[in-house]
């Protein structure tokens, strides 16, 4: 048996998958921080995110061990007696933990992105001084550019870019803490939009681009503000979780970008696929700002993420293509998984029927 991972954002989706392919390798185990008042209640919580992923997870509770605290307190929250033990057994340290909300205060923002970051390298580093941690990865996100216009290099992060919410501030703001930890010799993870897995569809979290898609499947837009030339750069969570557990295995630092990349849908294209999936005419794409466009604002909660269909940014991916094509991990075109993704979503209700990960892939199976 290989020492533990110790891993932030288990109760994320992100984080949910990394720890499900950690369970099903079936060699580690993997210590969660947990947001949790004490022991009992952190393990009830993970056990909680289990069933979400497998029917009967009893086979992977061996392996799985909460620990409760919380990135936001100093420590982490852990006794200091906990914590020297926790961090005595880990030999990596995966970040996936974060606030991914865009409307947050800034401050509070910071609280969980920068600061919490800044906790989790002080933990990474007592667990390294113990003897036995080597390996540090970091999730931050493809949108530390900002509104950045060209392409963006995994090797830039000070482009003289601005942003359009506190969530890609603060990620930028916790690489650059990242960045200075190099005493760790970190792995920074950057994804794009991720979504449901590929081959099934199954996604716990209809948010981010779910948002405007339900409400194209409903009718809500007569139009869509946008350029139909621009990329909406969007990746499966299986890519993503994937190129997750690799890097904690491979002997390589720096930042990696988990897009689409050169090959990310265009924003017509993405209409085109949207269109057929829910048999509904096109809408007319319109510049964004124009008069009339008030329809595209008929679900509030999906007009924020409009401005994602507005980027003059293109991602290179160069390096982790090098690093991960090898291995086998390539991320698919979204055109290929579009259809599986919204089959899911009606088959779930947006969110409204509940199945777990497993019951996701053995429907996909049973169709394929």
């Amino acid at each position: 048996m290989r020492p533990p991972v110790f891993l932030t954002g288990a109760t994320g989706f992100l984080g949910m998958e990394v720890m499900a392919r950690l369970l099903e390798k079936g060699d580690r185990e993997v210590l969660a921080l947990v947001r949790a008042p004490d022991r009992v209640a952190a393990q009830e919580r993970l056990d909680g995110v289990l069933a979400k992923l497998w029917k009967d997870p009893s086979p992977y509770r061996g392996l799985a061990r909460a620990v409760p605290g919380d990135v936001t307190q100093p420590g982490l929250g852990i006794p200091n007696g906990d914590r020297a033990a926790v961090a005595e057994e880990a030999a990596a340290v995966l970040h996936c933990a974060a606030s991914i909300s865009f409307d947050l205060p800034l401050e509070e923002a910071r609280q969980i992105n920068v600061e919490g970051t800044r906790e989790i390298i002080g933990f990474a580093r007592e667990a390294k001084a113990l003897g036995r941690m080597d390996r540090f990865v970091h999730v931050s996100t493809a949108y530390v550019a900002g509104a950045y216009a060209g392409t963006f290099r995994e090797r830039q992060l000070d482009a003289g870019q601005t942003f359009r919410n506190t969530y890609e501030q603060t990620k930028w703001e916790a690489e650059h803490v990242v960045n200075d930890a190099t005493d760790l010799s970190p792995a920074i993870a950057r994804p794009s939009i991720v979504m449901g897995e590929s081959t099934s569809g199954w996604t716990p979290a209809f948010n981010v681009l779910y948002w405007p898609l339900r409400a194209f499947s409903r009718g809500l837009f007569s139009e869509v503000p946008a350029h139909p030339e621009r990329h909406v750069d969007v990746v499966p969570v299986d890519y993503v979780a994937d190129a997750l557990v690799h890097l904690l295995d491979a002997d390589t630092s720096g930042v990696v970008n988990l897009v689409a990349g050169r090959e990310a849908a265009t924003v017509d294209e993405l209409i085109d696929l949207g269109a057929a999936a829910f048999g509904r005419e096109r809408p007319p794409v319109v510049p964004p700002g124009s008069t009339g466009t008030g329809s595209a604002h008929a679900d509030d909660q999906g007009a924020v993420y409009f401005p994602y269909f507005d980027m003059e940014v293109v991602f290179d991916d160069s390096r982790a293509r090098g690093l991960l094509v090898p291995a086998g991990i390539r991320c698919p075109r979204l055109a290929d998984y579009f259809p599986v993704l919204m089959e899911y979503a009606a088959r779930a209700r947006w969110g409204k029927t509940s199945f777990t990960r497993e019951e996701a892939q053995e429907a996909a199976t049973a169709r394929a």
